[in-house]
């Protein structure tokens, strides 16, 4: 059973594009900086969550997703704090591949475990305590993060993980409200 969050709204936000994401090559831990398009992705989603009730952005180290953060707080001066925990999944000797098998990422999660990569179960409960601890602080943050670091989340919150998250298109995730058990995702 996946661990739980805390129950209460945050946003999630996926960094923007890289030459890597549109070559479809695995970057995992890789510093992959971002695209034009990517840094024009960001100042779009920058436009979407600028009326949005954020108080903190909790954002990985790898610069795709922290410069993605800094576009956002621009405009927002809110805290930012960098977590490492919040990087990319580490896809050992697949990182800098190009993705051939559709396969691979459906089997990293049911435990098969690429050559030198992290585990699944590991990764997973380092996303999801930097999550939780976000998430014990006051307000609502956005956090800024990697297309893998979606996935034990939505495992958390029991939504379907496969959601098409593109680069730098904001969700807000909702708590389970009263008398209803479901969290819910809403693109903004």
């Amino acid at each position: 059973m996946p661990q739980m969050l805390i129950e209460k709204p945050f946003y999630f936000l996926r960094h923007g594009l890289t030459d890597w994401n549109k070559e479809k090559r695995y970057q995992g831990q890789r510093d992959i900086p971002l695209n034009d398009e990517g840094i024009q992705q960001a100042y779009q989603a920058q436009a979407l969550l600028k009326n949005e009730d954020i108080t903190a952005i909790y954002t990985s180290t790898l610069s795709r997703a922290k410069k993605t953060a800094e576009i956002i707080n621009e405009i927002r001066n809110v805290p930012l704090v960098e977590s490492l925990a919040l990087q990319e999944c580490h896809y050992g000797s697949l990182e800098g591949q190009l993705k051939t098998d559709p396969e691979v990422d459906a089997n990293w999660r049911k435990g098969i475990t690429p050559q030198g990569a992290e585990d699944y179960l590991s990764f997973s409960a380092r996303v999801l305590e930097a999550i939780n601890t976000a998430l014990n602080n006051d307000g609502v943050p956005l956090i800024v993060a990697h297309r893998a670091v979606f996935w034990p989340i939505a495992e958390a919150i029991n939504i379907p993980y496969n959601i098409d998250l593109g680069n730098a298109c904001p969700v807000l995730m909702h708590p389970p409200r009263s008398g209803n058990d479901i969290w819910n995702a809403e693109f903004i």
